[in-house]
């Protein structure tokens, strides 16, 4: 198995365990519907930037740290703005 695939394991698992825990957190009207899209877009952004300058950290030169740092800022914030447009809708259809 290379580091690649290991790291996609791991990324892919920790986004599912994140994801599992914010659906709990709305089952048990711990996290309210307006309050969603914020989350999501934080969250997507924050784990988006994190799990892509560990993998770019990690497979990739250093002498090339400020270019891929500088794409994967930009690359996250399109996954934050999905983000928040996905928790507006589903923030619209859940019950208050």
């Amino acid at each position: 198995m290379d580091l690649k695939d290991l790291l996609t394991i791991v990324m892919l698992i920790s986004g599912l365990f994140l994801a599992v825990i914010m659906y709990v957190l709305l089952k048990r009207k711990k996290l309210k519907a307006k309050a969603l899209p914020r989350v999501l877009a934080i969250g997507a952004r924050v784990y988006t930037f994190v799990c892509s300058m560990i993998f770019s950290i990690m497979l990739r030169p250093i002498s090339e740290f400020a270019n891929y740092t500088i794409n994967n800022i930009f690359s996250s914030l399109v996954f934050a703005v999905a983000g928040y447009i996905g928790g507006r809708r589903i923030s619209r259809n859940m019950p208050e």
